[in-house]
C-alpha cells in the first residue's frame, strides 16, 4: 500500500492511498496517484506530486501465493484436505515391503480363485479390474496356508451382508476379508471301531472253559455249557443225579 498527501485547491489537504496486489516501486505508485484527480476549486495550488516516504517491509518483494492448502487442518472446510505424511510414508514402506515379498507359487491359482468371485454373489460382481492383482495376493497366502479355493469362498460368503443390503465397494470388502490368513484346522476324523479278534479256523467254535485250570482251557460245546467235560464230570464225593429224584454217589 502506498500513501501521500496532496493539498488541492483552495488550499484543503487530501490524503490519497494506493492499494496493488503486487509490490510497486515508488515511482510507480508516483506515477499511478499522479493520475488520480483532485476535488475541483477554484484556487489554483501547487500539488504534491511525489508520494510521502513510507517504511518498507523487510526481505525481497514476493508474489502471493495462489495454491496450496492452509496451515491450519481444516477438514470440515475443504472436500479436499491435505495428505498426511505419517500415513503416506507407512502407505509407502507397505508397498515397498509388498514388492520385495517372493512371488507365491499358488499365483495362478489365487488369480482364478478372484476371478471367480462374480459367480458367488450379484454383490460381488463390480470389483475393479485394477484390485485383481492385489485381492490375488491376499488369496495366494491363503492358498500357501493350506487353505483350499473352497474355503476362501465359503470365507468371503460368511462375510457378506444380509439379503437386501448393498455393497457400494466389493473389492474393499473382499480386500478386508482377506487380510488375516486363520490357521488351517484339520477335521477331527470319526473314531473307528476295534477291529473283532478272529481265531484260526481250527478254533471257530471254540469257548473258554470257566472253570479251574493253570492255563486257559478251550473246548468245543456242544450247546450253551460252559464246562469243559473234565469239569463237567462229577467227582468221587458229589453225588450223580439220576432219573427218579435219587442221586448216587460215583463209585471210588
Amino acid at each position: 500500500m502506498h500513501e501521500r498527501r496532496v493539498q488541492g485547491p483552495g488550499g484543503r489537504w487530501t490524503t490519497q492511498q494506493l492499494v496493488s496486489s503486487t509490490p510497486l516501486a515508488p515511482g510507480e505508485a508516483a506515477k499511478l496517484l499522479a493520475r488520480t484527480p483532485l476535488p475541483a476549486c477554484a484556487d489554483p495550488v501547487t500539488p504534491q506530486v511525489a508520494p510521502s516516504p513510507r517504511n518498507p517491509a523487510a526481505g525481497r518483494p514476493t508474489t502471493p501465493p495462489t495454491d496450496g492448502h492452509p496451515d491450519e487442518y481444516l477438514r470440515k472446510d475443504t472436500s479436499n484436505p491435505p495428505a498426511r505424511p505419517a500415513k503416506a510414508a507407512v502407505t509407502a514402506e507397505a508397498t515397498v515391503t509388498a514388492d520385495r515379498a517372493p512371488a507365491s507359487p499358488r499365483l495362478e491359482d489365487a488369480r482364478a480363485l478372484v476371478g471367480a468371485l462374480h459367480l458367488l454373489s450379484p454383490a460381488l460382481r463390480y470389483i475393479p479390474p485394477a484390485m485383481r492383482d492385489e485381492l490375488a495376493g491376499l488369496a495366494a497366502r491363503w492358498l500357501d496356508a493350506g487353505h483350499s479355493s473352497a474355503d476362501v469362498h465359503e470365507h468371503v460368503l460368511r462375510g457378506l451382508p444380509g439379503a437386501g443390503t448393498p455393497v457400494h465397494r466389493p473389492g474393499g470388502l473382499v480386500r478386508h476379508l482377506l487380510r488375516d490368513v486363520p490357521p488351517r484346522t484339520l477335521p477331527t476324523p470319526p473314531p473307528t471301531a476295534p477291529t473283532p479278534i478272529r481265531l484260526s479256523v481250527r478254533l471257530e467254535g471254540a469257548r473258554e472253559c470257566t472253570g479251574h485250570h493253570t492255563q486257559p482251557m478251550l473246548f468245543r460245546p456242544l450247546a450253551d455249557e460252559t464246562l469243559c467235560a473234565a469239569c463237567a464230570a462229577p467227582t468221587r464225593d458229589e453225588p450223580v443225579p439220576v432219573p427218579g429224584g435219587e442221586r448216587l454217589r460215583a463209585p471210588s
